[in-house]
């Protein structure tokens, strides 16, 4: 915890981003440790998720969901919606009341046309979030989660455990998408090439020992209260929230990946946002099936060159030494005015950890998205998905498959693998 008490980050923090004044008037129950933050727009049916907590085992302490049901201002059908959508919250809560589960629900149905999305609607959720561990004075996790999303049976108790035992500023939980369920032949292929395309980039990016290696899922992000508020709490982007708040937050302090639960989010279609799961399903059932394709490998061993240099940029003349990059590293450096970036860093660090730190500062998740876009654009073009999988999976000695499926499941196991922080007394899903 940072020398100043959570009441006070919190209060700077409203003082300066705030967007709505408190609206939960009743106290927080003590020693709450986990607060879960639910966007719902045009979400009927969100008891489900409802019903995948309330089957949690009980935690330890007494846990809050906090529903944003949400909506821009004129969207008339929506608001029809989320007006049915929280009656069934309300029933649900009255059928479904415990000790442990405090459940509440904001509802702002006239968001300004210019903000209305999943990102302000976080943002509110969070905000509120805060202001119950600011009260109690102890920096919680805030988790997030979408209303159409379910959870293993020990998300809440992991969490928690979590939290207790480590406090990290920040989390990745591991997701999967349930495509076993899914009878629609097409839209299971389409959800298998998507979540497999995620996971080739998490860990070609790990390949290249790019440091900050996560999912930006938004149902599956938790933050500590006091880092979200020290890091300026979410934006208000309509998608993509998840990936631009995470790459934020993560180089401010811990960082963990939790592979002891899981987080299950809906392999459906969408029109909620311009990209993501519900996007992606429904491009690939018109045809557009992007996902079959993914960045070349080589994309990742030039990445791989230049974070090895990362440290001869802090030791040696620059300049100099960017010269015996490969020519397509060079000209990515150039364009993005790297001597100058570079030399600034330099005169502001005592030490190569101070440096690496500004480093990555600048080359953050945003610019290694940047840099395989530009290698695919300029050079090496994509591959297909399968044999660039297995490509990666051959370089660290793994044997792969044909069958996307398949190798979606081995990645799912590299990844928990990676995941897993040995937590004590947590009880297996």
């Amino acid at each position: 915890m940072h020398e100043r008490s959570l009441t006070a980050i919190a209060d700077r923090y409203f003082k300066r981003f705030g967007y709505l004044s408190q609206v939960i008037k009743q106290p927080p129950p003590r020693g709450m440790q986990l607060c879960i933050v639910i966007p719902c727009y045009d979400e009927p049916q969100v008891q489900l998720t409802l019903d995948a907590l309330r089957s949690c085992t009980p935690p330890q302490y007494p846990v809050e969901v906090i529903l944003v049901v949400n909506a821009g201002a004129g969207e008339h059908e929506v608001q029809l919606n989320n007006r049915k959508a929280v009656e069934n919250i309300d029933i649900w809560r009255k059928r479904n009341a415990t000790q442990w589960l405090h459940l509440h629900c904001i509802w702002v149905d006239d968001l300004p046309a210019k903000h209305a999305g999943v990102g302000l609607a976080r943002k509110i959720g969070m905000d509120e979030a805060l202001r119950r561990f600011a009260y109690l004075n102890i920096p919680g996790m805030i988790a997030c989660l979408d209303a159409d999303c379910t959870v293993a049976s020990n998300y809440l108790q992991v969490l928690e455990q979590v939290q207790l035992q480590s406090a990290p500023a920040s989390c990745a939980v591991h997701f999967e998408h349930q495509f076993e369920k899914v009878k629609d032949i097409e839209l299971r292929a389409g959800i298998i090439h998507y979540e497999l395309f995620l996971r080739y980039y998490v860990n070609a990016l790990a390949y290249s020992k790019f440091p900050y290696c996560m999912h930006t899922v938004g149902s599956s992000m938790t933050v500590r209260a006091d880092i979200y508020a020290l890091s300026g709490g979410m934006n208000r982007r309509k998608a993509g929230e998840d990936f631009y708040f995470l790459h934020k937050v993560v180089p401010l302090d811990d960082f963990r990946n939790i592979g002891e639960t899981k987080v299950y989010p809906a392999a459906r279609v969408s029109h909620r946002v311009p990209f993501g799961t519900g996007r992606a399903q429904q491009e690939w059932l018109h045809g557009t099936k992007t996902r079959q394709y993914a960045y070349h490998p080589d994309t990742f061993k030039d990445l791989s060159q230049l974070m090895r240099h990362v440290k001869y940029f802090y030791e040696q003349e620059e300049e100099s030494h960017r010269q015996k990059l490969p020519a397509s590293l060079q000209n990515f450096l150039l364009k993005q005015n790297f001597t100058r970036h570079v030399s600034e860093m330099k005169a502001n660090s005592s030490s190569f950890v101070t440096f690496s730190k500004r480093f990555f500062a600048w080359f953050d998740g945003f610019k290694a998205l940047k840099f395989v876009h530009y290698y695919r654009d300029h050079y090496y073009g994509e591959l297909p998905l399968v044999k660039s999988s297995n490509w990666l999976l051959s370089e660290v000695g793994i044997t792969g498959s044909d069958d996307p499926a398949e190798l979606l499941k081995i990645y799912r196991r590299l990844d928990r693998k990676r995941q897993m922080i040995n937590l004590a007394n947590i009880l297996s899903d």
